[in-house]
């Protein structure tokens, strides 16, 4: 029988040519792919394989067909003003979602529908895991695109494709595409991701702006997009009983001095002008802007008496909450 050390021996002196294993060396996809089933494990111990993952360098122009109806899109916010894009299928939204409510992944395909604003609040987290994820990959592999790829988050959810391509700035872009498998199996999900492929350029100083004729750097694409404001002529507390009250034809009592304070609010509610409500062309309006002295100019108000100024409801069937009349606009909030 052959002793058990010489055989040892052999062995060693065979192996002593032998080159040492491969290992593969880190990408840019392959990090992706790790922090996808790292942010699974962080959001409720979803399990999620990438069974494919790709990189490419596209622009925007050649992005139609990346995004279906369905699909979540949410715009990913950077340092130096720099944005990307996410966008997640039906089954990857529906698989976060189970996790979190059911406790596991249901395996049935989701149903096509469009993405909810509820939708985008539960996937934020997931989305924020995978770029931090993908963040920290990167740099611990410290490879040259992670100073490309660092400080992104979930930002904001965009409507449509048209609308992301909108508000993202027509600059090349570095697409990462996933294919999952979710849940096990109980699920067969995608994820687009882009992100800037350059760096950002160094931006103008206020002063040089301003040496420079015809400088705006908004595209003419966004010029021509649509921006809702409200008008908001008044604020008053009340009752939610007074409020339930209310019937079509009732009058609201406004002061007399709100009609050259109407104040002009974005969609978040932040005050952007304050102007004065008049008339223009028979239509109720708004005047915004001043004169170099500071004085603002006065459009044609209508007639004020001594007593407040009177403001017609609309029929009940409109919120409650909210209620307006042309440019004006009157909400009531319950004492808190």
């Amino acid at each position: 029988m052959a002793d058990p050390d010489q055989i040892s021996a052999i062995r060693q002196k065979a192996g002593a040519r032998r080159p040492p294993p491969e290992i593969p060396p880190v990408t840019a996809a392959g990090a992706l792919g790790k922090a996808l089933a790292r942010a699974g494990v962080a959001t409720a111990g979803l399990t999620i394989n990438a069974t494919d993952v790709t990189e490419d360098r596209v622009v925007l122009s050649g992005l139609g067909g990346t995004a279906m109806d369905s699909d979540l899109l949410a715009i990913a916010e950077g340092a130096d003003s720099r944005f990307g894009l996410l966008i997640a299928d039906p089954n990857l939204v529906a698989a976060v979602i189970e996790i979190q409510t059911v406790g596991r992944v249901l395996p049935t395909p989701a149903h096509p529908r469009p993405a909810t604003r509820t939708d985008a609040a539960m996937c934020a987290d997931f989305f924020d895991h995978v770029l931090e994820g993908l963040e920290d990959a990167l740099t611990a592999a410290q490879l040259p695109v992670a100073a490309l790829c660092n400080g992104f988050r979930f930002a904001v959810q965009m409507d449509d494709m048209r609308a992301a391509k909108m508000a993202l700035p027509d600059i090349a872009y570095r697409r990462f595409h996933a294919a999952l498998d979710l849940g096990d199996g109980g699920k067969q999900g995608h994820l687009t991701l882009l992100l800037p492929f350059d760096a950002a350029t160094p931006s103008k100083s206020p002063e040089t702006i301003a040496d420079q004729d015809n400088a705006s750097e908004i595209p003419p694409i966004l010029l021509d997009a649509h921006v809702e404001l409200h008008a908001v002529l008044h604020r008053t507390r009340m009752s939610l009983d007074d409020v339930t009250g209310w019937t079509s034809g009732m009058t609201v009592i406004l002061p007399r001095d709100v009609l050259g304070a109407v104040v002009l609010e974005d969609l978040s509610g932040h005050a952007r002008a304050t102007c004065r409500l008049g008339q223009a062309g028979g239509q109720r309006a708004v005047r915004i802007g001043s004169d170099r002295s500071g004085q603002t100019e006065d459009l044609p108000a209508p007639p004020i008496t001594s007593q407040p100024e009177q403001v017609a409801v609309p029929p009940a069937s409109l919120p409650k909450d909210e209620v307006k009349t042309g440019a004006v606009s009157t909400a009531a909030e319950s004492p808190a």
